[in-house]
């Protein structure tokens, strides 16, 4: 589970605990007497680094989506115009997705064609 470290506290952290569910925050005490090995360090890293994607989309919503100037008076309206935001988020990251994706294989077929070409007036010029 990624959490901000504001809402690791010692009543979350129990409940945590007490459902089996694991979590990237720090540990609270001393550090450990067992160094944990590089392949443990290495997958909390990486649970570390997805965070990182998630506070830049948040980030993004706030800066150019107006999500930090939502003002709406019931919990419910607040809730859909969240909800729309990244909703409207992830629909232009598909479409510039898709629009990628289709101008990427446009450029390879229209470069397998042109290569084709060449090879063909080529092999016309040598014949």
């Amino acid at each position: 589970m990624q959490t901000d470290d504001i809402y690791m506290t010692k009543e979350n952290r129990k409940y945590l605990k007490e459902n089996g569910i694991r979590h990237t925050g720090k540990a609270l005490g001393r550090k450990p007497k067992q160094v944990p090995s590089t392949q443990e360090k290495a997958i909390r890293q990486m649970e570390r680094n997805q965070r990182n994607h998630i506070e830049g989309k948040f980030g993004q919503g706030k800066v150019k989506y107006n999500l930090k100037k939502i003002m709406a008076k019931i919990s419910d309206t607040t809730e859909s115009w969240i909800a729309g935001i990244f909703f409207v988020m992830n629909i232009l990251k598909l479409s510039k997705d898709f629009l990628c994706l289709f101008l990427t294989r446009l450029t390879n077929v229209l470069f397998q064609k042109k290569q084709t070409y060449f090879q063909y007036t080529n092999l016309l010029m040598t014949s």
